[in-house]
């Protein structure tokens, strides 16, 4: 089976299923199938003509996944406009005998099946002499639905494995923000790098053995409650705020940090990947990286002291305790402090961290 879509018929590309080949092997060697709107990508059971989806195609092939309910499906024209629109879908290097057979009807039938959305596959079957041609169309009608879901699966599938690795990737190298996926009782199944160097410094949630503790033992019951809530929270049903028949909300959780004292807001929401296992995603935000922030200031035409100004300024600490930690006078981290706002064009302490937004538009080193 191939999938073509827009993007592919201009790089002269198919998209090959072996679904499809392996379910329609039956009935012909050849299928064309335009899953859906007219608009989404094509499908063909030949191997030598199809290649590898494209990111693009398969994104296009999601859309096509849960069109509802098959209405019904009926032969078409041979050689009609649904015939020779699709042959005019098909890519160059095809044997031009193959589709002007198509657009003429030679050799071919034609199907069409409606689904509840409104959308339509078109699909062409290569008739070959074989003892299935003449009831093809009750064999298709039979097997179908069930057919274009396995194909489409198969080739959005592909893509989509790459995608979801990336942004795995993505989230366990490149963020600063740690982000902790738990189970709905609580267990931690998998962090990223910043979450791991959080628990291992154990100022605010710690890791014994899959089971987190927050640094106050007091709270720990609390951050208990509030995943298993979180978890418990569905679209349509109660939500986190307790409101029901809205979406499920971010629930924020405040937890101490035990070397600071400071309060720290812990973002919790459900990820719905079915109905009997909710996940709970845990993001905490993280104090920005120094040098990071001196390189950004750098960048921005800061000098190398002030950029270290700058970014003790942007960990809100007071001059005093900010020129302490740069073994500078108070008086002299003042006139830094004050020429860094005037270079960046900032009226205030405020404004000056929102330009520094290293932290969140970079993330953490390679």
């Amino acid at each position: 089976m191939v999938m073509l879509g827009t993007s592919v018929s201009r790089t002269d590309r198919l998209l090959f299923s072996k679904a499809l080949q392996r379910q329609i092997s039956s009935l012909t060697q050849l299928a064309l199938v335009q899953p859906g709107h007219r608009t989404a990508p094509v499908l063909t059971s030949d191997a030598a003509l199809g290649a590898a989806g494209s990111g693009t195609a398969a994104a296009a092939l999601r859309r096509q996944l849960h069109p509802g309910a098959a209405r019904a499906l009926q032969r078409r024209r041979p050689g009609g406009a649904a015939a020779q629109a699709l042959a005019a879908r098909l890519p160059q290097h095809l044997d031009p005998d193959l589709v002007r057979d198509l657009a003429a009807g030679r050799g071919w039938a034609l199907f069409s099946c409606a689904f509840e959305d409104g959308s339509e596959d078109l699909i062409a079957l290569q008739l070959g002499g074989g003892p299935h041609d003449s009831h093809c169309g009750d064999i298709l009608k039979a097997i179908w639905p069930v057919l274009r879901e396995d194909a489409l699966r198969e080739l959005s599938g592909e893509t989509q494995a790459a995608v979801t690795s990336a942004l795995l990737w993505t989230v366990a190298k490149k963020t600063d923000s740690a982000v902790l996926v738990l189970s709905a009782e609580g267990a931690l199944l998998h962090c990223n790098e910043s979450a791991r160097d959080m628990l291992d410094g154990g100022d605010l949630l710690s890791d014994r053995s899959g089971r987190l503790c927050c640094a106050r033992p007091g709270e720990t019951a609390g951050f208990y409650a509030a995943v298993a809530e979180c978890a418990r929270a569905r679209r349509g049903g109660a939500s986190a705020s307790g409101r029901p028949g809205q979406p499920p909300r971010e629930l924020i959780l405040f937890l101490e940090d035990r070397k600071s004292g400071m309060r720290l807001p812990v973002s919790l929401t459900r990820h719905r990947c079915g109905a009997d296992q909710p996940l709970v995603v845990a993001i905490l935000p993280r104090q920005p990286d120094r040098r990071r922030i001196e390189m950004l200031a750098q960048k921005m035409g800061l000098s190398p002291a002030e950029a270290r100004v700058a970014a003790l300024i942007q960990l809100g600490l007071s001059n005093r305790e900010a020129a302490r930690i740069a073994g500078l006078k108070e008086q002299t981290f003042n006139t830094y402090a004050k020429r860094v706002l005037a270079k960046l064009q900032a009226p205030g302490r405020a404004e000056m961290a929102q330009r520094l937004p290293w932290q969140a538009s970079v993330g953490r080193a390679s």
